[in-house]
């Protein structure tokens, strides 16, 4: 099994009454946002000295749940900092790029800045960022599409041009190439049919997070039916399982921290993306053109509805498996237990979880490390 430490980089100080949709940048204190970002960073390097595999995070606009804009900055600051951990960002929001050739250049040159240990992952984001960047959500999947090709042929083509429906480019050569040849490992979040049979048709890796167990190996049992239909078996390596996680000596006191933790992290979550308060911002008719009827037709009964888990107890989410947390054995059974239902190789753990304190992140690692990953390795 391999183990990463995935980190939404989420701002801890956004008080009770503040707006939620949008929430006012006079809310972000650059001060504590600069020693929170330098928090984060530690724990990442921290994870090196630890055993992890990598280190894994994303991109999101326009809100407190992840203040990563440009996770490409992180993974370039991460790659001065560490030596042999892999860095994964998983990933940029091709649609939303106005350019794919610079996510190629900018990928290629983190590749060299690490060595070599570059995850590169791509994404389509979550609807209210289309409507606040201003793209066309119904086009997201074909933006999607061609950006990848363009980027793959970026990669792996000396001199090349480009005739597509969004970018025309002609005679282009970008510099640099990346260290790992023909290009970096790529991973995709992938949830809808489409997107799954997109990735089977690439063999790419499938990550998922924020549904049941059930319905993630529903997901997975999906790429693996559709990948057998194409000729090839999908094996665990595949798939990667990302979770909330906290450790704590025992389950009273895990409960005790990482509960509250997670209720901030629900207020962050929801502001400007599912309670979408401000109507203008979020138009429910473009929210759907993401999807089709057919999307996620292939759920078993029961698990076909999309859970609102904010409004889940303790219980409820240790019950669904969207949090893992306890004690060490209690924990470490979680993890074997989810990973051998959805059929994964790859865990990632959200150690630091909303506003869950600087020290409280170290000493959930290190339980983890020290109690944990003995068993899962």
């Amino acid at each position: 099994m391999k183990l990463y430490n995935f980190d939404l980089l989420a701002y801890p100080h956004v008080p009770k009454e503040a707006p939620r949709t949008p929430v006012p940048s006079s809310f972000f204190d650059p001060v504590k946002g600069a020693v929170n970002y330098a928090e984060h960073l530690e724990e990442m390097a921290y994870c090196e000295e630890l055993g992890f595999d990598g280190v894994v995070f994303n991109e999101h606009h326009y809100s407190a749940y992840g203040t990563m804009p440009s996770p490409n900055l992180i993974a370039a600051a991460l790659s001065q900092k560490t030596k042999r951990i892999k860095i994964g960002v998983l990933g940029n929001i091709l649609p939303l790029r106005n350019h794919p050739v610079r996510v190629a250049e900018e990928y290629a040159m983190i590749d060299c800045l690490s060595n070599g240990r570059l995850i590169a992952g791509f994404v389509r984001g979550i609807p209210p960022e289309y409507i606040w960047y201003g793209v066309n959500p119904e086009e997201s999947r074909g933006r999607f599409e061609e950006a990848y090709d363009l980027i793959m042929t970026a990669w792996t083509e000396p001199v090349w041009s480009h005739e597509g429906k969004f970018f025309q480019l002609r005679d282009c050569a970008i510099w640099p190439r990346p260290l790992q040849q023909p290009h970096p490992p790529i991973w995709i979040a992938a949830r809808s049919a489409e997107s799954i049979e997109w990735c089977v048709k690439r063999r790419l890796p499938c990550a998922q997070v924020y549904q049941t167990t059930g319905q993630i190996e529903d997901t997975f049992g999906y790429y693996r039916t559709k990948a057998k239909e194409a000729g090839w078996e999908a094996k665990a390596d595949q798939f990667i399982l990302c979770r909330h996680i906290y450790i704590d000596q025992t389950d009273k006191k895990a409960q005790e921290t990482v509960e509250p933790a997670m209720r901030y992290f629900f207020t962050v979550f929801n502001r400007g993306f599912n309670e979408a308060l401000n109507k203008s911002a979020v138009d429910q008719r473009l929210m759907a053109a993401l999807t089709t009827e057919r999307s996620f037709s292939y759920f078993r009964e029961g698990n076909r509805e999309r859970r609102d888990f904010s409004k889940f107890d303790y219980d409820g989410l240790l019950g669904t498996g969207y949090l893992i947390a306890g004690n060490p054995d209690s924990v470490a059974k979680q993890i074997q237990d989810q990973m051998k239902q959805v059929g994964a190789d790859h865990f990632m753990g959200m150690f630091h979880i909303g506003n869950l304190h600087h020290d409280k992140v170290i000493n959930s690692l290190n339980l983890f490390k020290r109690e944990i990953m003995p068993r899962l390795q």
